[in-house]
């Protein structure tokens, strides 16, 4: 089974919150995590965008001087340079399950009674019936 590589991306930004912890850097780990659900629920352009700001972000905190401060760095470094080379590649979680909602005449003609509308008649919605 192939690894995608938004879930590489995802891996790659957990273990960098988890070294970020390691080395006493709370900030960079929650920055790491919440990382994570932005390279999820972004796609295109903006999963690039995110990947930059990774890049950048890693890099600075590799020059904090602690071991693991400087693996979270690499870590978080190439998880945004995955999602820059790969990221309109990505899919975008929770949109493959989406399917359309097809009509149903009998749930559109409940639908029109709880309006107070007609649905057997022929004339406009908010127009004169045909009774009168």
């Amino acid at each position: 089974m192939k690894a995608s590589p938004l879930w590489i991306a995802a891996l790659l930004l957990v273990g960098a919150a988890g070294a970020f912890w390691g080395a006493g850097s709370v900030p960079l780990a929650l920055l790491s995590l919440a990382a994570v659900a932005a390279a999820v629920a972004l796609s295109g352009v903006a999963r690039r965008i995110l990947g930059v700001l990774l890049i950048v972000v890693g890099v600075a905190a590799a020059f904090n001087g602690h071991w693991l401060a400087i693996v979270g760095g690499v870590l978080v470094a190439g998880s945004g340079a995955l999602q820059v080379a790969l990221g309109a590649r990505m899919p975008k979680i929770g949109v493959g399950g989406q399917k359309t909602r097809k009509t149903d005449p009998e749930t559109d003609m409940w639908r029109a009674l709880e309006r107070g509308d007609d649905p057997t008649d022929d004339k406009a919605p908010g127009g004169p019936s045909s009774n009168e």
